[in-house]
């Protein structure tokens, strides 16, 4: 049995595409362009399933049923979560394809926002391994309740169920890779998975929002930890496509970048129900 790779959209969220990416050529005001349409951005939360035959590994969590619980107001002045709904959100989302809480070997948060990280209580009492970087855990952990679009309820068990964390780069299971990229939160991480016929495919978490933010050069965004070090990981990120001819899944986007031969296409992500990548 190979690897297999099965993407879950949980739900979108309404936002200006410039929180993500700015200042994007497309819409930024010039001297000879003074006036120019904003762009309302119907903001997918992801999620991927990797069935591998040591086990299966869960990628990010999305976002929580209580999201306008725990949101703080500021948040949801700029984020419209109307359209999160349980029947959206992962645990719905994983019975729906016949999956639970139970059935995996690791979750693997590429960071702990809580955009990414809002079905993690989800595993509190099940038997899989949450993995994230040392960095970030030893961040959130200094945070009481909500800031910086961290919400403490999203991870609170990992004060006393510890995670698995990592350093650098290194190998979890066989041809499968997480990847360092701080910059977005102090640490930000990726996962590179090598499929037999689709080939090497990069999750970014938010080291990269979308394809339009992939540049050369980077086109940044309002919303990073350290822009120095964000820029510095898409570097990164597009060296390590680039050497294996990587497909680069985004955070935030259903458009991916298909490295071949030298040179990118954008192409679309495709997601369950109609399509597994392997």
């Amino acid at each position: 049995m190979g690897i297999k790779l099965k993407g879950l959209n949980l739900g979108y969220m309404g936002l200006d595409y410039e929180l993500l990416v700015f200042p994007h050529p497309n819409y930024a005001l010039t001297t000879p362009r003074q006036k120019a349409d904003k762009v309302w951005y119907q903001c997918p939360a992801l999620s991927y399933v990797i069935e591998h035959p040591d086990g299966r590994i869960l990628w990010e969590t999305g976002i929580s049923t209580a999201v306008r619980q725990e949101w703080l107001e500021g948040w949801q002045y700029l984020i419209d979560v109307s359209k999160i709904t349980p029947e959206v959100c992962l645990e719905a989302r994983l019975k729906s394809v016949g999956l639970g809480p139970d059935d995996f070997k690791y979750v693997i948060q590429g960071h702990l926002h809580c955009d990414h990280a809002g079905g993690l209580r989800l595993f509190e009492d099940a038997g899989a391994t949450v993995v994230c970087h040392e960095d970030e855990y030893k961040h959130v952990m200094q945070i009481d309740s909500a800031e910086n679009f961290f919400v403490r309820a999203d991870w609170n068990m990992l004060a006393h169920k510890r995670p698995t964390t990592t350093y650098g780069d290194q190998e979890i299971l066989k041809d499968v890779w997480l990847i360092s990229l701080p910059g977005h939160t102090p640490g930000t991480m990726g996962l590179l998975v090598k499929l037999h016929h689709t080939g090497w495919v990069l999750l970014s978490s938010d080291a990269l929002y979308t394809h339009d933010s992939y540049g050369p050069p980077a086109v940044g965004s309002p919303i990073v930890w350290s822009p120095e070090k964000w820029a510095q990981s898409v570097e990164k990120l597009r060296k390590v496509a680039a050497e294996r001819e990587a497909f680069v899944f985004p955070g935030h986007d259903e458009t991916g970048i298909k490295h071949h031969n030298g040179s990118t296409e954008f192409k679309k992500i495709e997601f369950l129900p109609s399509h597994v990548y392997e």
